[in-house]
């Protein structure tokens, strides 16, 4: 869906816009209109987080199946000749 350097660039922005509405919030007085303002920008912030969490996500490589089919056919984790680790002589 997105590109790996995009969905970056996205998520860095969204965090900053998170982080600085947050900020902001704390020194705002709450009968202000600026309060409003920044409860609104971190409203707006916070969905466009989540948006591209939600895409990047969608957007990497799916995980398989079933992970514990390995597991259910009885493998122990050895190499093909038991014991011996495979590929470095004897």
């Amino acid at each position: 869906m997105i590109g790996g350097e995009v969905a970056r660039a996205a998520l860095r922005l969204a965090t900053l816009l998170v982080f600085l509405s947050v900020v902001t919030l704390f020194f705002q007085d709450r009968s202000s209109a600026g309060f409003v303002v920044t409860v609104m920008a971190l409203v707006v912030s916070v969905v466009f987080l989540a948006v591209v969490i939600g895409l990047a996500r969608m957007s990497g490589p799916q995980a398989p199946a079933q992970r514990d089919n390995i597991r259910s056919k009885g493998y122990n984790g050895t190499g093909p000749q038991g014991d011996r680790p495979s590929g470095r002589g004897t």
